[in-house]
């Protein structure tokens, strides 16, 4: 198990990652702005209802906050091109968990995991090759990466959707209420807001989503169903998309399928003129952030999401250890 994590492979998943997550940001943030996100939650707000302990962290005055996530939506392109990518993305995360501790007027757990990825991708070689940095600092240029990188994103996605399995075990959801007053407020086209209300089409939602949350990275992980749960993948978060307008999730959670796929054929597919690696061995490199970093990183992933638990009340109600968990769409 120990060499198959420092095992070279090709490091292909990750660049592309890095492409699809820097432009994503740069379609959230930019987004925000346009759709009106900015304006509504930071700009004609009178008062801000901040995380505890963030009561100092308010909004720019006037029209700041535009510029404000102007600025993120450059950071974005910049760590698209993996333009001085340490420092870009080290901005963009900062920038972010100012957004997100701002207010929680707007909270959403897709924020929270945006964050996440932020400083996860901050701390792998994402830039190593087809980027401007590698282009003008050859020696960055790496065509491999130890195994162990792919596996934290992978790890990263599954705990996000396991957890929200989990989540979902409550009477709304299993009665289909919440999916019927979501569907209901969401659905716009008056035909399929018939049937979208429809007793039959919303239990058919919710427990398929119970199922998809909980199959598709066990699925995703075998060659024999890859193609099938990625297949159902597109189609679950298209749905998604267009129903709910959840903004860049449903894009977001797709870019994960480049790490379960052959790294040769993500090589393939997207870098058609990258050598091919023609041995690979076993590196060390990074295993100190691998030891130090992510493991404590992963304990407290795995912690968080359980500790309402061993809160007094019930999360549904007092909402004490919702936030900064992967409980995605409960309210």
């Amino acid at each position: 198990m120990k060499n198959r994590l420092f095992l070279e492979i090709d490091n292909s998943p990750l660049i592309i990652f890095r492409i699809f997550f820097g432009f994503l940001l740069a379609c959230e943030t930019f987004g925000a702005i346009l759709t009106g996100w900015v304006k509504e939650n930071f700009i004609d707000v009178k008062f801000t209802f901040s995380h505890i302990g963030m009561e100092w962290l308010q909004p720019l005055p006037g029209n700041g906050m535009y510029f404000y996530f102007a600025v993120m939506g450059v950071l974005g392109l910049l760590v698209m091109i993996g333009y001085k990518y340490r420092w870009t993305l080290g901005a963009y995360t900062v920038l972010w968990a100012g957004v997100y501790f701002m207010q929680k007027t707007s909270y959403n757990n897709h924020y929270y995991l945006l964050l996440l990825v932020c400083l996860i991708m901050l701390m792998l070689p994402a830039n190593a090759y087809a980027s401007v940095d590698a282009r003008q600092n050859p020696s960055l240029k790496r065509l491999t990466m130890p195994a162990w990188c792919s596996w934290i994103m992978i790890a990263q996605v599954a705990i996000v959707y396991f957890f929200a399995t989990v989540a979902k075990f409550y009477p709304d959801w299993l009665d289909g209420t919440f999916i019927k007053n979501l569907m209901d407020r969401s659905v716009k086209n008056p035909v399929l807001h018939d049937i979208f209300i429809q007793k039959w089409f919303y239990l058919f939602i919710a427990y398929s989503g119970m199922v998809f949350d909980l199959l598709i990275v066990p699925l995703l992980l075998f060659k024999k169903t890859r193609t099938a749960a990625f297949i159902a993948s597109l189609i679950f978060h298209i749905f998604n998309s267009i129903t709910l307008q959840i903004g860049i999730f449903p894009f977001f959670a797709l870019s994960f399928v480049v790490f379960f796929y052959p790294p040769e054929k993500m090589r393939s597919l997207f870098f058609k003129k990258k050598p091919a690696v023609q041995e690979y061995g076993i590196t060390y490199e990074h295993k100190g952030l691998l030891y130090y970093f992510f493991i404590p990183y992963f304990i407290i992933q795995l912690a968080l999401p359980v500790r309402h638990h061993f809160m007094k009340g019930d999360v549904l109600w007092n909402v004490e250890g919702h936030m900064i968990s992967c409980r995605m769409m409960l309210r």
